[in-house]
Protein backbone atom coordinates (compact mmCIF):
# COMPACT_ATOMS: atom_id res chain seq x y z
CA UNK A 1 0.00 0.00 0.00
CA UNK A 2 1.20 3.30 -0.60
CA UNK A 3 1.77 6.18 1.67
CA UNK A 4 1.62 9.10 -1.46
CA UNK A 5 -0.94 11.36 -0.54
CA UNK A 6 -3.32 11.55 -2.91
CA UNK A 7 -3.33 14.24 -5.72
CA UNK A 8 -4.69 17.88 -4.59
CA UNK A 9 -8.55 18.16 -6.00
CA UNK A 10 -8.73 20.93 -7.82
CA UNK A 11 -11.57 23.44 -6.15
CA UNK A 12 -14.51 24.02 -7.97
CA UNK A 13 -14.91 27.89 -8.38
CA UNK A 14 -18.39 29.65 -8.91
CA UNK A 15 -19.62 30.90 -11.97
CA UNK A 16 -18.94 34.66 -10.79
CA UNK A 17 -15.16 33.57 -10.13
CA UNK A 18 -14.93 32.10 -13.60
CA UNK A 19 -16.54 35.28 -15.37
CA UNK A 20 -13.89 37.39 -13.79
CA UNK A 21 -11.12 35.29 -14.47
CA UNK A 22 -12.11 35.52 -18.46
CA UNK A 23 -12.52 38.47 -17.66
CA UNK A 24 -8.83 39.09 -16.62
CA UNK A 25 -7.51 36.27 -19.10
CA UNK A 26 -8.46 38.42 -21.98
CA UNK A 27 -7.22 41.99 -20.64
CA UNK A 28 -3.93 39.89 -19.90
CA UNK A 29 -3.97 38.74 -23.47
CA UNK A 30 -4.75 41.60 -25.45
CA UNK A 31 -2.10 43.47 -23.26
CA UNK A 32 0.09 40.86 -24.90
CA UNK A 33 1.07 38.62 -21.99
CA UNK A 34 1.64 34.67 -23.16
CA UNK A 35 -1.22 32.40 -23.16
CA UNK A 36 0.85 29.85 -21.20
CA UNK A 37 1.87 32.28 -19.10
CA UNK A 38 -1.38 33.28 -17.88
CA UNK A 39 -2.39 29.92 -17.62
CA UNK A 40 0.10 29.64 -14.92
CA UNK A 41 -0.86 32.71 -13.34
CA UNK A 42 -4.28 32.23 -13.03
CA UNK A 43 -4.19 28.34 -12.55
CA UNK A 44 -6.30 27.76 -15.29
CA UNK A 45 -6.73 24.13 -17.08
CA UNK A 46 -5.23 24.48 -20.74
CA UNK A 47 -8.28 23.43 -22.50
CA UNK A 48 -10.30 25.66 -20.76
CA UNK A 49 -7.91 28.84 -21.37
CA UNK A 50 -8.21 27.85 -25.31
CA UNK A 51 -11.80 27.47 -24.92
CA UNK A 52 -12.68 31.01 -23.73
CA UNK A 53 -10.10 32.12 -26.18
CA UNK A 54 -11.42 30.68 -29.03
CA UNK A 55 -14.97 31.94 -28.15
CA UNK A 56 -13.92 35.37 -27.15
CA UNK A 57 -11.59 36.14 -29.93
CA UNK A 58 -8.27 36.91 -28.02
CA UNK A 59 -6.18 34.19 -29.27
CA UNK A 60 -2.82 35.63 -30.99
CA UNK A 61 -4.07 35.54 -34.54
CA UNK A 62 -7.80 37.54 -33.55
CA UNK A 63 -5.46 40.30 -31.38
CA UNK A 64 -3.57 40.82 -34.27
CA UNK A 65 -6.47 40.87 -37.01
CA UNK A 66 -8.15 43.49 -34.78
CA UNK A 67 -4.88 45.86 -34.54
CA UNK A 68 -4.73 45.72 -37.93
CA UNK A 69 -8.33 46.76 -38.56
CA UNK A 70 -7.92 49.26 -36.08
CA UNK A 71 -4.68 50.48 -37.52
CA UNK A 72 -6.62 50.87 -41.05
CA UNK A 73 -9.50 52.47 -39.49
CA UNK A 74 -7.41 54.45 -37.55
CA UNK A 75 -5.34 55.88 -40.88
CA UNK A 76 -8.99 56.18 -42.75
CA UNK A 77 -10.39 58.76 -40.00
CA UNK A 78 -7.15 60.66 -40.04
CA UNK A 79 -7.49 61.45 -43.55
CA UNK A 80 -10.65 62.43 -43.34
CA UNK A 81 -9.69 64.55 -40.51
CA UNK A 82 -6.72 65.94 -42.88
CA UNK A 83 -9.13 66.87 -45.73
CA UNK A 84 -11.69 68.65 -43.69
CA UNK A 85 -9.01 71.16 -41.97
CA UNK A 86 -8.16 72.00 -45.49
CA UNK A 87 -11.48 72.46 -46.33
CA UNK A 88 -12.07 74.29 -43.54
CA UNK A 89 -8.62 76.71 -43.30
CA UNK A 90 -9.53 77.43 -47.25
CA UNK A 91 -13.42 78.47 -46.19
CA UNK A 92 -10.98 80.62 -43.32
CA UNK A 93 -8.98 82.57 -45.82
CA UNK A 94 -12.36 83.23 -47.95
CA UNK A 95 -13.68 84.91 -44.75
CA UNK A 96 -10.59 86.85 -43.89
CA UNK A 97 -10.22 88.38 -47.56
CA UNK A 98 -13.85 89.08 -47.24
CA UNK A 99 -13.67 90.62 -44.01
CA UNK A 100 -10.84 92.75 -45.59
CA UNK A 101 -12.52 94.62 -47.72
CA UNK A 102 -15.77 95.05 -45.90
CA UNK A 103 -16.53 98.58 -44.57
CA UNK A 104 -16.68 97.04 -41.03
CA UNK A 105 -13.72 94.42 -40.46
CA UNK A 106 -14.26 91.69 -38.49
CA UNK A 107 -12.42 91.52 -35.26
CA UNK A 108 -9.34 88.61 -35.72
CA UNK A 109 -10.39 85.06 -35.28
CA UNK A 110 -8.04 83.88 -32.35
CA UNK A 111 -6.56 80.85 -32.69
CA UNK A 112 -8.79 79.19 -30.48
CA UNK A 113 -11.46 80.38 -32.46
CA UNK A 114 -9.95 78.45 -35.45
CA UNK A 115 -9.19 75.49 -33.33
CA UNK A 116 -12.41 75.06 -32.40
CA UNK A 117 -13.80 75.65 -36.20
CA UNK A 118 -11.25 72.86 -37.22
CA UNK A 119 -12.28 70.69 -34.82
CA UNK A 120 -16.16 71.32 -35.88
CA UNK A 121 -15.14 70.53 -39.60
CA UNK A 122 -13.32 67.23 -38.54
CA UNK A 123 -16.79 66.03 -36.54
CA UNK A 124 -18.81 66.45 -39.37
CA UNK A 125 -16.69 64.76 -41.99
CA UNK A 126 -16.22 61.78 -39.63
CA UNK A 127 -20.14 61.70 -38.68
CA UNK A 128 -20.70 61.52 -42.62
CA UNK A 129 -18.05 58.88 -43.02
CA UNK A 130 -19.96 57.05 -40.31
CA UNK A 131 -16.88 57.07 -38.23
CA UNK A 132 -19.28 57.39 -34.65
CA UNK A 133 -16.29 56.76 -32.32
CA UNK A 134 -13.87 59.32 -33.48
CA UNK A 135 -16.28 61.43 -34.43
CA UNK A 136 -17.24 61.41 -30.74
CA UNK A 137 -13.52 61.68 -29.43
CA UNK A 138 -13.04 65.06 -31.64
CA UNK A 139 -16.17 66.44 -30.35
CA UNK A 140 -15.29 65.67 -26.58
CA UNK A 141 -12.14 67.49 -26.94
CA UNK A 142 -13.72 70.51 -29.21
CA UNK A 143 -16.47 70.84 -25.94
CA UNK A 144 -13.27 71.32 -23.94
CA UNK A 145 -11.88 74.29 -25.90
CA UNK A 146 -15.44 75.68 -25.93
CA UNK A 147 -16.44 75.09 -22.25
CA UNK A 148 -13.02 76.75 -21.95
CA UNK A 149 -13.63 79.91 -24.48
CA UNK A 150 -17.27 80.06 -22.68
CA UNK A 151 -15.23 80.03 -19.32
CA UNK A 152 -12.96 83.15 -20.23
CA UNK A 153 -15.29 85.08 -22.31
CA UNK A 154 -16.04 87.66 -19.98
CA UNK A 155 -12.84 88.89 -19.29
CA UNK A 156 -12.12 88.04 -23.14
CA UNK A 157 -12.91 91.41 -24.36
CA UNK A 158 -10.81 93.64 -21.56
CA UNK A 159 -7.12 91.25 -22.11
CA UNK A 160 -7.23 91.53 -26.04
CA UNK A 161 -7.73 94.95 -25.26
CA UNK A 162 -5.00 94.99 -23.09
CA UNK A 163 -2.86 92.31 -25.28
CA UNK A 164 -3.06 94.63 -28.44
CA UNK A 165 -2.01 97.47 -26.13
CA UNK A 166 1.12 95.56 -24.98
CA UNK A 167 1.69 94.56 -28.53
CA UNK A 168 1.61 98.02 -30.02
CA UNK A 169 4.22 99.36 -26.90
CA UNK A 170 6.64 96.59 -28.21
CA UNK A 171 6.04 97.74 -31.82
CA UNK A 172 6.51 100.58 -31.16
CA UNK A 173 9.93 100.50 -28.28
CA UNK A 174 11.30 98.40 -31.50
CA UNK A 175 10.68 101.44 -34.23
CA UNK A 176 12.35 103.90 -31.76
CA UNK A 177 15.39 101.80 -31.02
CA UNK A 178 15.47 101.38 -34.78
CA UNK A 179 15.38 105.21 -35.34
CA UNK A 180 17.64 105.76 -32.11
CA UNK A 181 20.25 103.47 -33.92
CA UNK A 182 19.78 105.61 -37.36
CA UNK A 183 20.61 108.53 -35.30
CA UNK A 184 23.72 107.22 -33.70
CA UNK A 185 21.90 107.87 -30.43
CA UNK A 186 21.56 104.32 -28.97
CA UNK A 187 23.76 101.95 -26.74
CA UNK A 188 22.76 97.97 -25.87
CA UNK A 189 20.67 98.00 -22.75
CA UNK A 190 19.16 101.43 -23.07
CA UNK A 191 15.40 101.79 -22.61
CA UNK A 192 13.71 103.82 -25.22
CA UNK A 193 11.93 106.84 -24.71
CA UNK A 194 7.64 106.73 -24.83
CA UNK A 195 7.79 109.09 -27.78
CA UNK A 196 10.50 110.58 -30.60
CA UNK A 197 11.06 114.39 -30.33
CA UNK A 198 10.54 115.22 -34.18
CA UNK A 199 14.91 116.25 -34.36
CA UNK A 200 15.36 112.13 -34.16
CA UNK A 201 11.96 111.24 -35.96
CA UNK A 202 13.04 114.14 -38.81
CA UNK A 203 16.95 112.80 -38.87
CA UNK A 204 15.87 108.65 -38.91
CA UNK A 205 13.42 109.41 -41.57
CA UNK A 206 16.07 111.74 -43.75
CA UNK A 207 19.39 109.54 -43.02
CA UNK A 208 17.30 106.36 -44.57
CA UNK A 209 15.72 108.31 -47.50
CA UNK A 210 19.28 109.60 -48.58
CA UNK A 211 20.62 106.03 -47.60
CA UNK A 212 18.84 104.55 -50.28
CA UNK A 213 19.14 107.32 -52.76
CA UNK A 214 22.58 106.64 -52.81
CA UNK A 215 22.50 102.26 -52.77
CA UNK A 216 20.04 103.11 -55.75
CA UNK A 217 22.83 105.27 -57.60
CA UNK A 218 25.63 103.04 -57.42
CA UNK A 219 23.35 100.25 -58.79
CA UNK A 220 20.60 101.94 -60.71
CA UNK A 221 19.37 98.26 -62.01
CA UNK A 222 18.64 97.19 -58.06
CA UNK A 223 15.53 96.09 -58.72
CA UNK A 224 15.09 95.85 -54.87
CA UNK A 225 11.83 97.50 -53.10
CA UNK A 226 11.99 100.38 -50.40
CA UNK A 227 11.14 97.96 -47.83
CA UNK A 228 13.66 95.66 -48.57
CA UNK A 229 16.07 98.44 -49.10
CA UNK A 230 14.74 99.73 -45.31
CA UNK A 231 15.17 96.94 -43.83
CA UNK A 232 18.72 96.60 -44.99
CA UNK A 233 19.62 100.01 -43.51
CA UNK A 234 18.18 98.83 -40.33
CA UNK A 235 20.31 95.58 -40.03
CA UNK A 236 23.34 97.69 -40.80
CA UNK A 237 22.02 100.53 -37.86
CA UNK A 238 21.99 97.55 -35.28
CA UNK A 239 25.89 96.73 -35.92
CA UNK A 240 26.39 100.77 -35.45
CA UNK A 241 26.77 101.55 -39.61
CA UNK A 242 24.95 104.66 -38.94
CA UNK A 243 27.51 105.88 -36.16
CA UNK A 244 29.95 106.14 -39.09
CA UNK A 245 27.72 107.77 -41.41
CA UNK A 246 29.03 110.95 -42.57
CA UNK A 247 32.54 109.80 -43.64
CA UNK A 248 30.47 107.11 -45.89
CA UNK A 249 28.46 109.68 -47.58
CA UNK A 250 31.41 112.06 -48.04
CA UNK A 251 33.42 109.25 -49.53
CA UNK A 252 29.87 108.62 -51.87
CA UNK A 253 30.09 111.66 -53.31
CA UNK A 254 33.66 111.10 -54.47
CA UNK A 255 32.39 108.13 -56.38
CA UNK A 256 29.33 109.51 -57.54
CA UNK A 257 31.11 112.54 -59.14
CA UNK A 258 33.44 110.23 -60.92
CA UNK A 259 30.57 108.45 -62.42
CA UNK A 260 29.15 111.65 -63.48
CA UNK A 261 26.07 111.49 -61.25
CA UNK A 262 26.43 114.79 -60.54
CA UNK A 263 22.66 115.39 -59.82
CA UNK A 264 22.93 112.84 -56.72
CA UNK A 265 26.14 113.74 -55.28
CA UNK A 266 25.26 117.56 -55.11
CA UNK A 267 21.80 115.77 -53.25
CA UNK A 268 23.48 114.09 -51.35
CA UNK A 269 25.98 117.04 -49.94
CA UNK A 270 23.07 119.31 -49.54
CA UNK A 271 21.76 116.26 -47.14
CA UNK A 272 24.83 116.90 -45.23
CA UNK A 273 24.85 120.23 -44.14
CA UNK A 274 21.44 120.15 -43.58
CA UNK A 275 22.53 117.20 -41.24
CA UNK A 276 25.15 119.30 -39.25
CA UNK A 277 22.41 122.19 -38.83
CA UNK A 278 20.63 119.83 -37.44
CA UNK A 279 23.06 118.09 -35.32
CA UNK A 280 23.44 120.79 -32.02
CA UNK A 281 19.60 120.18 -31.61
CA UNK A 282 19.87 116.51 -31.73
CA UNK A 283 22.61 115.98 -29.63
CA UNK A 284 21.07 118.51 -26.72
CA UNK A 285 18.30 116.10 -26.52
CA UNK A 286 20.72 112.73 -26.22
CA UNK A 287 22.13 114.61 -23.44
CA UNK A 288 18.96 115.79 -21.89
CA UNK A 289 17.65 112.06 -22.06
CA UNK A 290 20.32 109.99 -21.36
CA UNK A 291 21.58 109.62 -24.57
CA UNK A 292 24.81 109.65 -26.51
CA UNK A 293 25.65 110.49 -29.66
CA UNK A 294 28.08 108.46 -31.11
CA UNK A 295 28.41 110.10 -34.22
CA UNK A 296 30.60 112.81 -36.22
CA UNK A 297 29.51 116.35 -34.27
Amino acid sequence: MSDAPPPAKRQRRTTASLTALRHLAREAAEAGEPMREIARRLDLPWSTLTKWAREDGFRRKDIAARQAEAAKAQGEADHIREQAEVAARRTILRDEEEDEGADEPAPPRSQTDEEITLARARVGALLEAGYIPEAEQDMRAARRLTSLQSFAAPVRAATEAASQQMRQAERDASLYRVALQVCACWEEGDTPPDHLPWVVSSIFQKRLAIARDVVRGFDPDDEGSDRELTEQMILLAAQGWFRNFHPLLREAITTLTLQGNHALAEKVGGFLKAEQAALPTLIQWCHANGYGYHGEP
